[in-house]
C-alpha cells in the first residue's frame, strides 16, 4: 500500500494563497496524485487532534477541518487515518515535554501500519528543531519528504502544493519503507 503523509498549513493553505478556491485546487491536486500513484491520506497536521483517532470523526467545531474533508469527498480523496499524538519529555520527572514530533509519530503510524509498503512526506516544515538549533529526528524519514514553501511573498502562487510536486511524489513512493524493513528483521510491531 502506498500512504501519503499529508501537512494542511502551508501545504493546503499557503501562507498568502489560503483561499477556498487555492485550497480546493491543491485538494484536486492531492486527488490526482493519489489516484495516479495509488496512495491513500493519512493526516499528520496539527489540526488532526480535532479528529479522532479511532472514528475518525471530527469535532463539529472544527470548521476548517470539516471543508477539507468536504473536499476529500469531493474529489475521492481516501483517507486511511491520521497519526498519533506522541510526547518528548525532556525533564528527568516528565514534567515538560514537547507535544509535536511528526516524525516519531509517522514512524509510530508506521510501525503499527506494516501494509504500508511505500509512503511519502508532503509538509512546508523545513524539519529542523528550532527549539534546540539543530535538525529533529525528522532525518529518519527526510528522504521521503517532498518540502513544498508556505510563504513566498513575491509569488503566492508559488506557494503549498503544486503540479511540479506531483513526479517528485511518485520518485518518493518509488523507494522502499527501510522502517517496514526493520520492523521485518526484528518481528516487532507497534
Amino acid at each position: 500500500m502506498n500512504v501519503i503523509f499529508i501537512d494542511f498549513d502551508g501545504t493546503l493553505a499557503g501562507l498568502n494563497s489560503d483561499s477556498f478556491e487555492d485550497i480546493e485546487r491543491r485538494v484536486k491536486l492531492l486527488s490526482e496524485i493519489c489516484h495516479e500513484y495509488n496512495a491513500k491520506i493519512v493526516i499528520h497536521a496539527s489540526s488532526k487532534n480535532t479528529i479522532n483517532e479511532e472514528t475518525m470523526e471530527i469535532s463539529p467545531k472544527a470548521t476548517y477541518t470539516l471543508f477539507l474533508f468536504y473536499l476529500f469527498n469531493k474529489y475521492n480523496v481516501d483517507v486511511y487515518g491520521r497519526t498519533p499524538n506522541v510526547k518528548k519529555y525532556y525533564s528527568s520527572d516528565r514534567s515538560s515535554y514537547t507535544s509535536i514530533w511528526k516524525e516519531d509519530e509517522i514512524r509510530l503510524y508506521l510501525m503499527r501500519h506494516p501494509e504500508i509498503e511505500h509512503f511519502c512526506v508532503i509538509d512546508d516544515d523545513d524539519l529542523l528543531d528550532l527549539t534546540k538549533g539543530r535538525e529533529s529526528d525528522l532525518n529518519k524519514v527526510r528522504d521521503h519528504l517532498v518540502k513544498v514553501e508556505s510563504y513566498v511573498p513575491s509569488d503566492p502562487s508559488q506557494e503549498g502544493l503544486l503540479p511540479k510536486h506531483k513526479e517528485e511524489v511518485g520518485k518518493v513512493l518509488k523507494k522502499d519503507n527501510k522502517i517496514l524493513h526493520l520492523m521485518l528483521k526484528y518481528k516487532k510491531f507497534y
